[in-house]
This record gives structure tokens, C-alpha cells and sequence, in this order.
């Protein structure tokens, strides 16, 4: 059984879904147990989820790799950026 410490120290790990899946259940079961732990647990992945969707989207491969590749010629050695 795992204490409190232990799932706290786990749970950037387990929201992450980078556990075993022995350690998963531990957490699991801790979780329905603790409620202490539990509104931490819910809180960060809460915030986790309002953060990620505030972020804007990447761009696609291909116009990242056109922009590189413009502004490696626009700053190659003997060119001046306008």
C-alpha cells in the first residue's frame, strides 16, 4: 500500500501515464482511498487540461521546416535581414 508521500512523489508520473501498471493501481486505489490526495490529483489534472488548451496548436512540419529554412538564408553568413 502506498502512503501519501509515495502517490505525491508518483503523480506527475501517473498523470502522465509514465507508470507501471502495478504502480497505476497503487495510485488508483490509493486515490479512491484519500481524499486529500484525491483533490490534489484532480486539481493538477484540471490544470493540466485548461493549460493544454490554452496553448496555441504547432505548426505543421512542413511550414516550420520553410520558415527554417528561410531564415537560415536570410541570416547565412554575407546576407543582411531587411
Amino acid at each position: 500500500m502506498l502512503n501519501c508521500n509515495q502517490v505525491l512523489a508518483e503523480l506527475s508520473n501517473y498523470l502522465d501515464d509514465d507508470v507501471n501498471l502495478e504502480l497505476s493501481r497503487a495510485i488508483a486505489q490509493h486515490l479512491v482511498r484519500c481524499h486529500r490526495c484525491w483533490v490534489l490529483y484532480n486539481t493538477t489534472s484540471k490544470t493540466l487540461e485548461i493549460v493544454s488548451d490554452a496553448l496555441p496548436p504547432s505548426p505543421p512540419v512542413a511550414v516550420s521546416e520553410r520558415l527554417h529554412a528561410r531564415l537560415r538564408r536570410l541570416y547565412a553568413p554575407g546576407n543582411r535581414p531587411m
